[in-house]
């Protein structure tokens, strides 16, 4: 059980928020409980080695679902514990998909990944949708029973809004699952709402569920990082505004029933679209501050604007944190260091990949609300030449 002062940071199970979470510090480990939600893995596009035949979106899924039964499955136990040791983890499989059979293999993921990752000694909790069938519901319910982490409930927009029907079909979960809410983590996720007076609106339904003050924990989250980065300009670094924090911000600031848990999706939109992931990314770097994003845009395949960006961050932003805050500040300063002897002699490499910089950006991410969350109601320093009171300048 945990109250406001901690963070759950929604993260999609790739390598890049593998590394993220392996590079977080141990000690501040219990600060955060990450939900992962697991993915379909990343297969070819293409039928031949030349890449001229292109798979149909029918021999694509089929051959991700393949892929994801046989090897990953497996895999996510043995990586959950190498790069999250057995700190505690939330573990979503709403992402997952086959067609007609989903729901078979949503209930296959559950009983098979969980079991797996407890005999490992891991504090693994699997999150449910309330609109989920009651099969799904029934594998998280057995694996509760056996191993006693008890289950997150995932509540969407779509009910959050509709209050005069949520807390019976809440009702209907804890009977389903044979659990009282002391038992289960309460999640309301809106994801993309950004709108102040929309964000209120919702939170403070949130607020009417019954026996808001007994469910074991409680968490509102939203996601305000935008699909991509077309308001952005190339040669000009742009500055996006943190709307899910400063919204969070705002709504807790006033007196209520249950003050959330704070959840974001870091430097990642909120809105899953799984064809994105065979598109190359523009080589950008997406920096947190107290209360935006500092972007600076890149192109695809400009791998050496990493290194020049880095520069600027770090030397004139006015915005870097320094090494010491955490380690994705200290390989982005690395990197920084590296753009002299690179412009001289580009065959010596180190500009670093997507998935690097991805990492940094995450890590910076997770270190700076940490802070703010563990700063609010206090004065403190959180950015150079800031003083930062509730996150805020």
């Amino acid at each position: 059980m945990f109250n406001d002062k901690h963070y759950v940071p929604i993260l999609k199970w790739k390598r890049a928020e593998h590394r993220a979470l392996r590079d977080f510090p141990d000690g501040s480990k219990g600060d955060i409980t990450p939900l992962v939600e697991v993915v379909l893995p990343m297969v070819s596009r293409f039928k031949d080695k030349e890449q001229k035949i292109k798979k149909t979106d029918e021999e694509m899924l089929s051959e991700m679902v393949e892929k994801y039964k046989e090897r990953r499955i497996k895999e996510i136990p043995q990586e959950i514990s190498d790069f999250w040791g057995n700190n505690s983890v939330y573990l979503d499989f709403s992402l997952i998909h086959n067609g007609v059979e989903t729901t078979a293999l949503k209930v296959e993921s559950i009983s098979s990944v969980i079991p797996a990752a407890s005999e490992l000694g891991l504090h693994v909790i699997p999150v449910v949708n309330l609109n989920d069938e009651i099969q799904i519901w029934n594998a998280a319910r057995l694996v509760c029973e056996k191993y006693k982490r008890g289950i997150c409930v995932r509540i969407g927009t779509f009910d959050i809004a509709r209050t005069d029907g949520l807390n019976e079909k809440i009702k209907t979960f804890l009977s389903a699952v044979g659990l009282t809410a002391t038992s289960v983590d309460l999640l309301v996720d809106i994801k993309a709402v950004q709108n102040g007076e929309e964000y209120g609106t919702l939170f403070n339904s949130s607020q009417q569920i019954n026996d808001i003050g007994k469910w074991r924990n409680f968490i509102f989250a939203s996601g305000a990082f935008p699909v991509d980065l077309s308001q952005c300009k190339l040669d000009d670094p742009t500055t996006l505004p943190r709307h899910d924090w400063l919204n969070w911000l705002k709504q807790t600031s006033k007196k209520v029933n249950r003050k959330p848990t704070y959840a974001d999706y870091t430097i990642r939109t909120p809105l899953f679209d799984e064809s994105l992931q065979f598109h190359h990314a523009t080589t950008s770097i997406k920096y947190t501050i107290a209360d935006g994003w500092y972007v600076m845009k890149g192109i695809k395949h400009g791998y050496s604007l990493f290194l020049a960006n880095a520069k600027l961050l770090v030397e004139s932003s006015g915005h870097f944190y320094g090494e010491g805050f955490s380690s994705g500040d200290k390989n982005i300063l690395q990197k920084a260091k590296h753009y002299d002897a690179y412009i001289k002699d580009p065959s010596i490499k180190g500009t670093g990949r997507n998935e690097d910089w991805i990492a940094y950006g995450i890590n910076h991410h997770l270190a700076l609300v940490v802070s703010q969350i563990s700063s609010l109601g206090k004065k403190v320093s959180l950015a150079p030449s800031r003083e930062v009171i509730l996150g805020r300048k």
